[in-house]
C-alpha cells in the first residue's frame, strides 16, 4: 500500500515534468502534450470505459446508481473536512461533519442523504481549490494519462484527495472500488458527454474550457454553479441536476 500511495505521487509528478517540455499555444503552452494524451484518453473511453458504463447502465437501475454516487461522495468526507478548514471555512466544515456523521448512520453509509434535509447543506471543496484560496496559481492546462484534465495545482491536490480517502488506508479492494466510481460517474454522464462530442467543433477545445472555467468557479466559491459530486472523474466537466442526491421519496 505504501508503494502504491508514493507512486501515484511520483507518476503525477513526473507527468507534469514530461508535459513541461512541450510547447504550445500561450492559452495552452502544453498542447503538444495535451492533445497526443486526449486522444489515448479518448480512445480508452470510447472502446473500453464507454462500453462498460452502458453495460453497467443496462443492469443497474438509476436510483441505484445515484445511490453509489452518494457513496462515493460521502467517503470523500475527509478531503472536504480538511480543505474547509484550510480555507478557513470553519461553519463549511461543520456542515461537513454533520452530514457524514447522519449520512454514514441514518444514511446506510452514505447510499441516501438525510442530511441535506435536516439541515446541513452540500459542499464541495477539495485540495485543489484550498490551494486556489492560498492564492497558489493552477499553472498550464494539463491532461494526464487515464486521468484526465487537470493542472499542476490540480494534480498535487488531487494526489492529497487520494490520500486522505478511508479507501486507501482501510483494508478493502481499493481498486474495485475505485474502478466501480469511474464506471459509475461515466454512465451517469454519458448523455452530457455525447451531447458535447456531437455539438462541439473541437471536443478537446470544450474539455478544455470547460475544466478550467469550473475551476476557477470553484476556487472563486461559486459552488452553487456546481452541485456536489461523488468524486468521479468528470466531475469538473459536466454539471449534473441537484435532485441527483434528493431521496426517491422526495417530489
Amino acid at each position: 500500500m505504501k508503494r502504491s500511495r508514493g507512486g501515484c505521487i511520483a507518476w503525477l509528478a513526473a507527468a507534469a515534468l514530461v508535459a513541461g517540455c512541450a510547447k504550445g499555444p500561450p492559452e495552452d503552452p502544453w498542447q503538444s502534450w495535451n492533445r497526443p494524451m486526449f486522444r489515448v484518453n479518448e480512445a480508452a473511453d470510447r472502446w473500453v470505459l464507454r462500453p462498460v458504463a452502458l453495460g453497467w447502465t443496462f443492469v443497474t437501475f438509476e436510483e441505484m446508481r445515484l445511490a453509489v454516487r452518494r457513496f462515493f461522495f460521502n467517503l470523500a468526507f475527509p478531503s472536504r473536512f480538511v480543505s474547509s478548514l484550510g480555507q478557513g471555512e470553519g461553519q463549511k466544515a461543520a456542515d461537513e461533519a454533520g452530514r457524514f456523521l447522519l449520512n454514514s448512520t441514518v444514511g446506510i453509509a452514505g447510499l441516501f442523504d438525510p442530511a441535506t434535509h435536516v439541515g446541513f447543506p452540500r459542499h464541495d471543496e477539495d485540495f485543489g481549490q484550498m490551494f486556489g484560496r492560498w492564492g497558489v496559481p493552477p499553472g498550464p492546462y494539463l491532461v494526464l494519462p487515464g486521468l484526465g484534465p487537470s493542472s499542476p495545482r490540480d494534480a498535487v491536490g488531487s494526489a492529497l484527495d487520494l490520500l486522505t480517502n478511508p479507501l486507501l488506508w482501510l483494508d478493502v479492494p481499493i481498486y474495485g472500488l475505485g474502478a466501480l466510481n469511474v464506471v459509475n460517474s461515466r454512465a451517469l454522464a454519458d448523455d452530457e458527454i455525447e451531447r458535447a462530442r456531437a455539438t462541439a467543433l473541437d471536443f478537446y477545445v470544450f474539455v478544455r474550457d470547460a475544466y478550467v472555467q469550473n475551476r476557477a468557479a470553484a476556487v472563486a466559491d461559486q459552488e452553487q454553479r456546481s452541485p456536489a459530486r461523488g468524486g468521479g472523474p468528470y466531475d469538473d466537466l459536466y454539471d449534473l441536476p441537484d435532485d441527483l442526491y434528493e431521496l426517491p421519496d422526495e417530489e
